[in-house]
């Protein structure tokens, strides 16, 4: 009873946080992400519903662990194992993304453009970490709830580059443009140096 209260909350939020998201992309003047300022209802709005839904994330993976079924396939120490590390270190590549991005731009504010670090081979490197995050969890409770609201939550992490690249272009102009010509949204592989003695 307590995890299915539990899910509806926090599938309510992600599903509600997917579609400020979908309104940005809509009718860009909305502006929910990244929001026009701390002090707007578009910022309060969108941090409410991201911590109802992630914190809810987590306490349904707890209450509704073995829901899903993937043990009877991975087996105990398999789901421990694949879980454990993908939630490591999805959650080591965010905090290391964070690091860089600052408490500014990891809130969705104005910062410094960042190019160096985790973002020299991703243009959202904290993305990339917080789907690692959400899969590993999921793996590792295999909770059903877990995985729903999971999968509602990564929805938002695979369109939010797609509102903030118009933004970022506006603030950054030439040296976004250059620096989304040479490094992918999610991934570039390093290419070694060509230079010849």
């Amino acid at each position: 009873m307590l995890a299915e209260r539990a899910f509806f909350l926090s599938i309510a939020a992600a599903i509600m946080l997917d579609a400020t998201l979908l309104a940005t992309l809509a009718a860009a003047r909305l502006q929910m992400w990244p929001p026009p300022g701390r002090d707007t209802w578009q910022y309060r709005l969108t941090w409410t519903l991201f911590i109802l839904s992630f914190v809810g994330f987590l306490i349904v993976g707890g209450l509704d662990v073995g829901s899903l079924g993937l043990r009877r396939w991975i087996g105990e120490a398999g789901s421990l194992i694949v879980g454990s590390t993908f939630f490591m270190g999805g959650t080591a590549i965010a905090s290391y993304a964070m690091g860089f991005l600052g408490m500014r731009g990891m809130l969705g504010l104005e910062a410094e453009l960042v190019t160096v670090g985790p973002f020299a081979v991703s243009r959202n490197p904290g993305y990339v970490g917080d789907l690692l995050l959400i899969l590993g969890y999921v793996i590792l409770t295999d909770s059903l709830f877990a995985g729903l609201v999971g999968a509602a939550g990564a929805v938002w992490f695979l369109l939010a580059p797609f509102a903030e690249e118009p933004w970022l272009e506006e603030q950054y102009g030439e040296e976004y443009r250059r620096y989304r010509a040479r490094i992918s949204r999610w991934l570039s592989i390093p290419q070694g140096s060509t230079n010849s003695a």
